[in-house]
């Protein structure tokens, strides 16, 4: 994978875990922490839209299978460190919200990153024609 793939694979990650922090911040308090069933769909949402928009950038950048690892590790990286600096500075940066929300947005980000690594992760199957 080439240097310039890895910074578009990084740039997009960015962007996604920017929008994704976005939404959580302005949805908090009035959806997603509402209720536990709203969390937990949010969160399945989140990891979709992570998925997506990873196997988006693969398309677009036409990365062969053999490299994708190393650009799920790339895209998610940026996210990672950004929600670790956001939970280490919760209070300061988002006084806003409850005490409680910076242990729901670390594991809602957790938890997220871990499904995108998974199906990044996952083995490509051959389809074959059906046994009978």
């Amino acid at each position: 994978m080439s240097k310039q793939d890895g910074m578009w694979f990084g740039l997009a990650g960015a962007l996604v875990w920017g929008a994704a922090t976005l939404f959580y911040v302005v949805f908090a308090r009035g959806v997603i922490e509402h209720a536990f069933w709203f969390y937990v769909v949010n969160a399945a949402l989140v990891a979709m839209a992570l998925g997506l928009f990873f196997h988006i950038t693969v398309r677009f950048l036409a990365t062969p299978r053999r490299h994708r690892r190393l650009a799920a590790l790339i895209f998610a990286a940026p996210g990672l460190v950004g929600a670790m600096l956001l939970g280490l500075n919760f209070s300061t940066f988002l006084p806003q919200l409850p005490p409680e929300s910076h242990g729901r947005y670390v594991a809602l980000v957790l938890v997220s990153y871990a499904l995108m690594m998974a199906q990044a992760l996952e083995p490509r199957t051959k389809r074959g024609p059906a046994k009978n």
